[in-house]
């Protein structure tokens, strides 16, 4: 076997293990070093699963940046300019490194960010309130941070652009790929005017599980998050979990008391889990004394 001395490259083959968020992951680079962890799995030690797959990865690593740069993607990781400092609040979940597409600089863009989430069912409420958040984040010069979904995720990303102002999508599948499909016009607008980013590979699919584990990067990179419209068992409170976990704020905005669709939020504003947005000037009087 030969020996992997780059660790860029070392990066881009462990993100194309297709394991987000995996805290094995990030303990092994933790104590051994990007270098040292493929090593520590090329001799059989650690997860079976990571193991098995982690040479084969390795080689096509070089091919497949090399594609990707030719395409005009990009891969970031820690020590790059355009890293983002807060990620560094996932400690072992924080990613090994981020897809990118799109030629703004992250960390320059999350340097003052909000992140909007919420139902992808959403009501004509929620879907007003999101598209204005994102109009006064633009307003502000903050920049929206979501996840590109149906709803309340796509209203924010809207409201932005509209305003002329940046928006980042994190998605849950390869930065290439138009998930959901009805979504590719509005992705390929954030490329073009924000940035889309993924910790998973090129081509890879949107999954189930894909969704909550992306869920802890827009709670990292948003300063503060605002749930706009959520019930008892929405993801996006799964956002709003890491967000507190984090030590960034949270906001609640308040709907019909008969809104299942605001349930989850009622819930996390009773609990103390989220802040009662009284008003959408409120939030963005907090955001911009940060």
């Amino acid at each position: 076997m030969a020996v992997i001395t780059d660790e860029r490259l070392g990066r881009v083959a462990i993100s194309m293990l297709n394991s987000p968020g995996d805290e094995r992951i990030g303990q092994a680079i933790g104590e051994r070093g990007v270098i040292g962890a493929i090593e520590y799995w090329r001799a059989g030690q650690g997860s079976s699963v990571i193991c098995a797959r982690i040479n084969s990865t390795l080689e096509r690593a070089e091919a497949t940046l090399a594609q990707a740069i030719a395409a005009g993607f990009a891969f970031i990781a820690p020590g790059d300019s355009q890293w983002p400092a807060q990620l560094s609040d996932l400690d072992t979940q924080m990613p090994v490194g981020l897809w990118i597409r799109g030629a703004h600089d992250l960390a320059r863009l999350c340097a003052q960010s909000v992140a909007v989430v919420g139902a992808r069912a959403c009501t004509a409420y929620g879907e007003r309130i999101a598209s204005e958040l994102g109009t006064m984040a633009a307003d502000a010069d903050q920049c929206v941070v979501s996840g590109a979904a149906f709803g309340i995720d796509a209203a924010a990303h809207r409201g932005a652009l509209a305003a002329q102002g940046f928006t980042v999508a994190i998605l849950a599948c390869g930065v290439d790929v138009a998930y959901p499909a009805a979504h590719k016009g509005l992705l390929d607008r954030i490329a073009g005017e924000g940035l889309l980013v993924s910790e998973l590979p090129l081509g890879a699919l949107a999954r189930k599980q894909h969704f909550l584990i992306r869920n802890r990067l827009i709670a990292a990179l948003g300063q503060q998050t605002v749930v706009v419209e959520a019930a008892l068992r929405s993801g996006s409170l799964s956002t709003a979990n890491w967000a507190n976990a984090l030590g960034r704020t949270v906001w609640g905005i308040p709907g019909p008391i008969t809104s299942a669709s605001s349930a989850g939020v009622h819930r996390e504003i009773a609990s103390g889990q989220a802040n009662l947005a009284m008003d959408l000037d409120s939030i963005f009087n907090e955001l911009l004394q940060v």
